[in-house]
């Protein structure tokens, strides 16, 4: 499964959303609301697999376009340009 977020403002917020799942957060910067996002995404599937739900594994998040966290690889790729408010 690969999530996609997207970005918006709105004022002094920011709306990180993600379409596959209906999942939208806010922030008071790109960051903060990405890293919203990725939390009750991790809510989201460890919630699912304690109701013993099947969950596609989760193998990488792109935010506006650039890899944000590649899981197949263990680790988070955070790309500046992308989070820059």
């Amino acid at each position: 499964m690969k999530i996609t977020v997207k970005i918006f403002q709105t004022g002094r917020e920011y709306i990180a959303n993600c379409s596959e799942l209906d999942i939208n957060c806010y922030g008071s910067s790109k960051s903060s609301a990405v890293q919203r996002l990725v939390r009750v995404l991790q809510f989201y599937i460890d919630a699912a697999k304690e109701f013993g739900l099947e969950v596609e594994r989760l193998d990488s998040i792109t935010v506006d376009g650039e890899q944000y966290i590649d899981f197949s690889r263990n680790e988070a790729v955070l790309h500046k340009s992308t989070l820059v408010n």
